[in-house]
């Protein structure tokens, strides 16, 4: 079994990131390997009518409204995960599309897994939302762990 260094934990602060999140650490412990935590947010994507083009001020408003708020979100995460004793190495937000941020930081900090969760749609959403999960899973230049919430029996 090969030696793992370093983990890619990215997270969207959903249930299936936040157990995703624990698998990392379950695979880590072993290998004594390094858990960092990657949170991609998309820029916002709505300029309100008549604004148009002149609005470049308002537009970086929104911008680092958007930033600020996935720093502060991740920093509240990474502080929840260390008070239940898990140590993470990095943490960072970063702007961009989900699944090329998550592939391109895997290849350029040489981690050796990524362990990311997955809302798990079929159908109507997957064709419609996409799979971040499945764009990784394709793309990615080290092994990806995909964790999905438990099923639930149906109701009687």
């Amino acid at each position: 079994m090969a030696t793992l260094r370093r983990i890619l934990v990215p997270v969207d602060f959903s249930e299936p990131s936040r157990l995703a999140f624990d698998y990392a650490f379950t695979v880590a412990r072993p290998f004594g390997a390094e858990v960092d935590v990657l949170h991609v947010w998309e820029a916002p994507s709505f300029i309100a009518p008549g604004t148009g083009f002149a609005a470049q001020s308002q537009a970086d408003s929104f911008v680092a409204l958007a930033r600020k708020a996935a720093e502060d979100a991740l920093a509240d995460f990474v502080a929840s995960a260390e008070r239940r004793g898990f140590k993470v190495s990095h943490a960072r937000a970063e702007m961009g599309h989900p699944a090329h941020t998550i592939t391109s930081a895997a290849a350029n900090g040489q981690y050796d897994l990524v362990v990311l969760g997955t809302h798990g749609r079929t159908g109507i959403s997957h064709a419609l939302i996409g799979s971040v999960a499945e764009r990784v899973v394709r793309h990615a230049s080290c092994p990806v762990l995909t964790v999905r919430l438990p099923s639930r029996p149906p109701n009687p």
